[in-house]
């Protein structure tokens, strides 16, 4: 089976979840056997060996560290064996569609409505059917007052596509109630994520820190609950003046994400507070491995891969009980949930982390282990793989009418890229 995935973005920049989750279910559906194509489109980015990497919005070409390695638009072949091609969004349509012509994909995994055009085209020349996993849904972001793109946009995409992705059951509820249509298309499939190795903390005791670290990562945007955990922190050093925080994210450096966000309540506990600004992934890591407690105050979250590296890391999780989280944590056995929206909830719940080091450790090995039993990135691409599966046998079913439906995956010819 061979899958062409539509993105505009792609590690190892990662500007947020999007690029995370793209690039996660690209490797691994590659680990699973499946064929896989990347069409990145727009300005983005290959990491070199030496983890190098270069930006071009303009002449669209993959650099490690300096060494140019495909000029614009042609295609090649990463170290794993994903296929690989980069357009600029003037170009995308026919690329993608010569690029279905000559690599012959089953089915085109869309991430992004702004891009749902270049899937329908491929579609309409090409017969290929696609995916759509909505990362967000536009509608709800615009209620939490967030403009991206335009919600007619994403609709049309969602109600276009053969399948539809959602990452949680709320999510699934949500768009069965903004386009019923298509309930009997959406299909469930979390975001999954790779393992690591286990932290020391669970090699002894766990952690007894006399001095906690409390991390958020994230966006600094209102719906991400950054306005209510900055308000909720003087009220934690109130009663922990030893605890720490650490607040890693925002478009920018350090200085410049405290500048604009940094509110007087906080003055009084300056050294307690650091804002790191936009790190790349192996610094996130470093906080996470030095974290005792992260904290998820977001007002909506389709699914939250903070949740997951936060677990997966052996962190103590207090987050908001809306969306992903409240789906993927279990209160008090695999983190704490608190009230959206409610900058004293959540000082309570990381105060109880704080206070209790014996529950702490148990949250943090109990979401330790939950995230490794359900949701590394096998066991993710396995589920994706079944959508796909059910697309391929549609199509075969159709070309050849009579075709009884196949319990295993359809074999099919090798073909050149183009």
């Amino acid at each position: 089976m061979r899958v062409l995935h539509l993105t505009p973005e792609f590690p190892p920049v990662i500007w947020g979840g999007l690029g995370t989750a793209v690039g996660g279910l690209v490797n691994a559906s590659s680990r699973y056997g499946i064929e896989v194509g990347v069409l990145l489109v727009g300005g983005v980015l290959v990491v070199g060996s030496h983890g190098c990497a270069q930006m071009d919005y303009g002449g669209g070409h993959l650099s490690s560290c300096g060494r140019i390695l495909s000029q614009h638009g042609q295609t090649v072949f990463g170290p794993t064996g994903v296929m690989f091609k980069q357009v600029a969004p003037t170009a995308a349509v026919e690329a993608g569609v010569r690029l279905a012509r000559g690599w012959r994909p089953d089915v085109v995994h869309l991430h992004t409505a702004w891009l749902w055009h270049v899937a329908a085209a491929i579609r309409e020349q090409t017969g290929v059917p696609f995916v759509f996993t909505v990362h967000s849904l536009d509608r709800v972001e615009y209620e939490h007052g967030i403009f991206l793109w335009s919600w007619e946009t994403q609709e049309a995409a969602i109600h276009a596509a053969d399948r539809v992705i959602a990452l949680s059951r709320s999510e699934h509820e949500l768009m069965v109630e903004y386009c019923p249509a298509v309930r009997q298309r959406i299909r469930i499939v979390g975001n999954g994520i790779d393992d690591v190795p286990i932290s020391k903390r669970f090699l002894g005791n766990g952690s007894s820190a006399q001095e906690p670290v409390v991390l958020y990562c994230g966006r600094f945007v209102n719906r991400k609950g950054i306005r209510e955990l900055l308000d909720a922190i003087p009220c934690v050093l109130k009663k922990t003046p030893n605890t720490r925080f650490v607040l890693v994210g925002g478009y920018g450096g350090g200085a410049e994400i405290e500048r604009a966000w940094l509110v007087d309540s906080l003055l009084p506990y300056r050294s307690q507070v650091e804002f790191t600004g936009w790190l790349t992934p192996s610094e996130v890591i470093h906080w996470y491995r030095l974290a005792d407690i992260l904290v998820v105050p977001s007002w909506y979250e389709p699914f939250g891969m903070v949740v997951l590296e936060g677990m997966l890391h052996g962190l103590a999780i207090a987050a908001s009980s809306v969306g992903g989280p409240a789906e993927i944590l279990d209160h008090e056995r695999t983190g704490i949930l608190f009230r959206a929206k409610d900058g004293a909830a959540l000082a309570e719940a990381i105060l109880k982390l704080i206070r209790d080091p014996e529950l702490r450790n148990r949250v943090a090995e109990s979401g330790a282990r939950e995230v490794r039993e359900k949701w590394l990135w096998p066991t993710i691409a396995g589920k994706m793989h079944a959508v796909y599966l059910e697309l391929v046998q549609r199509s075969q079913k159709q070309l050849v009418p009579g075709l009884k439906e196949s319990k295993i995956p359809i074999p099919r010819a090798l073909a050149d890229a183009g």
